[in-house]
């Protein structure tokens, strides 16, 4: 069930518990009867006539009859056909594949952000990606190199055809891997700054002690 199902569903329960409390406290009050209040609503002396009544109750019904049907809809899984034989076929789904290109194309130097989309097409694939590069890269190059690295994932490595490699700059920014990577050069260098550090203090006490012996 999705959410906005799960919404009518409460608000449906909510109107009825109100119906039903209503109901409880009216059969020892007696406040209201539920035929005249039919007859308010159905009646044309009142106030709406017949035919808006039964517009309102149809509308009500097709919208009852809409949701229920989406609710037993299942979201159909995209896929495509890799290859087929006289003894089966071999599928992927458009996730997968979109999968694999963004994982291969953010290993690119310069691409810092990546979403890829999959098109299936009669005979083959289309490819359509945004992207945001760093701002200190060759965008004309980058964007060739980086078409070319989706093209050859999808083509050598899936065995898919494709048909048009779409790619889009949405911005450019500050290298945020590059700083990752110089932190990370940091970090191992004080790491083996710190580790070099006993070996020389046992080497000089070592030192000292050998001279000891001597004298």
């Amino acid at each position: 069930m999705n959410v906005f199902n799960k919404i009518i569903v409460v608000l449906l329960l909510i109107f009825l518990i109100c119906v039903s409390i209503t109901s409880l406290v009216n059969i020892f009050v007696g406040y209201f009867k539920w035929s005249d209040l039919a007859l308010k609503v159905l009646n044309p002396e009142y106030s709406m006539n017949k035919l808006t009544a039964a517009l309102l109750l149809t509308v009500v019904l097709i919208i009852s009859l809409f949701l229920l049907l989406l609710e037993f809809y299942k979201k159909r899984i995209k896929i495509v056909n890799i290859s087929s034989s006289k003894t089966g076929s071999a599928m992927v789904t458009l996730e997968a594949i979109g999968g694999q290109i963004k994982n291969e194309v953010l290993s690119v130097e310069g691409v810092e952000d990546l979403s890829v989309k999959i098109v299936p097409g009669k005979t083959g694939i289309i490819i359509n990606m945004n992207t945001t590069l760093n701002e200190n890269v060759d965008v004309t190059g980058k964007v060739q190199e980086i078409i070319s690295k989706a093209s050859s994932v999808a083509s050598d490595r899936l065995g898919l055809k494709v048909l048009k490699t779409n790619l889009t700059v949405a911005g450019l920014v500050a290298g945020g891997k590059e700083v990752e990577s110089k932190e990370k050069n940091e970090l191992s260098i004080n790491s083996r700054e710190i580790e070099q550090e006993p070996g020389e203090t046992t080497g000089e006490t070592g030192n000292s002690t050998g001279e000891e012996k001597i004298k």
